[in-house]
């Protein structure tokens, strides 16, 4: 019997999972999907106390790693980081998007990056067929029409894609993409969040002095 926590803080919704698995089939003790805001991080660590409380202490640690909010990526990967090491547990670090939804036949992950950008990728299987990049808001819809039959995912809605499907990356999918590819995911340092472009950060203005 193999026990996963796993956790993911990449989207709007911080998700938390506690997942056992025997003979590889996957039986979900606890889950939950709880809105938060990018400078509160305080429901990750409430799904994190709650789960062990509740079921006890894992085998092994899951944590998405984006892309997505860069705060969100911080706290979560940092909080799995430090729990792993405090306990001597296995760490498995998985992109983000290979969790939003599980179909055969594949699906578009789309999200906001910021300054005039969409990321963009393409999942089949678990597994990218085409890894996260940057495109402009028209680039991306010329690449979603290369596959038009796909769905479209992404945690927030964006104006130029109208047929965008709403949804967030789930932590009992990380866990069962991280028990069925064990060891691929294993990370022996501190895993690096997927960061597509530099944070955005608003400057300070300039100010006179006065003398």
């Amino acid at each position: 019997m193999m026990k996963i926590l796993s956790l993911d803080s990449s989207s709007p919704v911080a998700s938390v999972a506690f997942v056992s698995f025997t003979g590889g089939m996957p039986e979900v003790l606890l889950e939950k999907q709880t809105p938060h805001a990018r400078s509160d991080s305080a429901v990750l660590f409430e799904g994190l106390r709650d789960a062990v409380e509740r079921c006890g202490l894992p085998d092994a640690i899951c944590v998405g790693l984006g892309p997505g909010s860069y705060n969100g990526l911080r706290t979560g990967i940092a909080a799995a980081r430090g729990f792993a090491t405090a306990r001597h547990l296995p760490l498995h670090a998985i992109p983000s998007p290979l969790a939003l939804h599980e179909q055969d036949e594949g699906f578009w992950a789309v999200g906001d990056a910021r300054g005039g950008h969409y990321w963009i990728a393409r999942v089949q299987q678990g597994v990218f067929v085409e890894k996260p990049q940057l495109l402009s808001p028209a680039e991306t819809l010329s690449h979603l029409s290369s596959y038009i039959d796909l769905p479209v995912l992404g945690s927030a809605g964006l104006p130029e894609i109208e047929s965008l499907v709403i949804a967030t990356p789930s932590a009992v999918r990380l866990a069962i993409l991280a028990e069925k590819n064990d060891p691929f995911f294993l990370v022996s340092r501190t895993p690096v969040p997927i960061y597509l472009k530099p944070p955005h950060i608003t400057l300070l203005r300039a100010t006179a002095i006065v003398s």
